[in-house]
């Protein structure tokens, strides 16, 4: 966003230097295509800002095509009037296809925030496309670029306010971004990507609140891997971490996207599972079991075998208690690691 404001910038700049430092064909070329450019630097960096790669060949392609269609107009077939229309409506396009991007962006969060964000870019777009009205009907080209009139003060005064209300908003839009990553960090254990221990203790405190008040089932899975330090001892720490993360890729795959998959720590892993009893956590029990059996780690040229041991338990509805739940759990775990299961 930052260089976008400087190209923009130094697109009036050179505009502004038109027979003082510039001719009035280098004035033309650079204030064109520099602000342009810059337009288009915005739409990058909210690309960039949805996690996706920046195509500044279409921005190079749409500043160096206006600038050569305006080159011409001043060149061979001399138009004020159609190098205003030209720019303008250039210029409105790329500042509404960020407008537009900002409002079918998952990365905003906030009705407020994208609004205002997108609403900034969507006024500098509407002044340009009254520029173009007023060039087309009421003869707004007829004055120099600087020239003080009504005209061209409500136009750039608006432009300006335009400008510093997109820069405000896109520090709200990196500003709630940074919030929410601070809020992932939080919640998320680094190396899975699956809740931590905290975050899944909260989440299973509401799932128990729930049940307590529909009466419906809830059921509680604990899994361990079995042998890990042996993978650590054998293969490395790195295995180990490719490991947890194999396991943690298995689980998910085999629950339900309603269920919760958590990380308590170490290689323990544990699954909450909504609206399911004992006898259905039993199943998924053994799903997971089977899955983690039938699919070894691949690691470099060899495969790591990959064993897991887990209990499952169903909430007492009678005195729905998370402490219990989870320790009943924990028992029926640690008697399936007695048995080999």
């Amino acid at each position: 966003m930052g260089a976008g404001a400087v190209f923009l910038m130094s697109g009036v700049l050179a505009a502004g230097l038109q027979g003082i430092w510039l001719t009035s064909f280098s004035s033309v070329l650079l204030a064109n295509f520099l602000m342009l450019w810059g337009a288009g630097e915005y739409y990058q960096a909210l690309r960039l800002f949805d996690g996706q790669e920046t195509s500044r060949w279409f921005t190079f392609a749409v500043a160096a095509a206006v600038t050569g269609v305006n080159l011409f107009f001043y060149a061979v077939v001399p138009s004020l009037s159609t190098r205003v229309i030209v720019m303008s409506l250039a210029f409105s396009f790329l500042m509404g296809l960020s407008g537009i991007r900002i409002l079918r962006s998952r990365s905003v969060s906030g009705t407020s925030v994208r609004n205002t964000a997108s609403g900034s870019f969507w006024l500098v777009s509407l002044l340009f496309v009254a520029r173009v009205v007023g060039t087309l009907f009421f003869g707004g080209y007829k004055t120099a670029l600087l020239h003080n009139n009504l005209w061209q003060t409500l136009l750039f005064s608006g432009s300006a306010v335009g400008f510093v209300l997109i820069n405000f908003s896109y520090l709200l839009l990196c500003n709630g971004q940074f919030n929410r990553h601070l809020e992932q960090l939080a919640l998320t254990d680094p190396l899975t990507e699956l809740f931590n221990r905290r975050a899944f203790s909260d989440l299973a405190l509401r799932e128990i609140a729930r049940s307590a008040r529909s009466g419906e089932p809830l059921s509680l899975i604990m899994i361990d891997a079995d042998g890990f330090k042996k993978v650590n001892d054998t293969f490395g720490h790195a295995a180990g971490d490719r490991v947890l993360q194999h396991l943690s890729d298995l689980i998910r795959e085999n629950v339900r996207p309603q269920d919760v998959v958590g990380r308590l720590g170490g290689d323990e892993f544990a699954v909450l599972l909504p609206g399911a009893n004992h006898i259905m956590a039993l199943g998924v029990e053994e799903r997971l079991v089977a899955a983690v059996d039938e699919h070894p780690l691949s690691w470099h040229e060899g495969k790591i075998p990959l064993r897991i041991s887990a209990g499952t338990a169903a909430l007492n509805l009678g005195d729905p208690d998370f402490d219990d739940l989870l320790s009943r759990a924990d028992d029926a775990l640690y008697r399936a690691k007695r048995h080999g299961n």
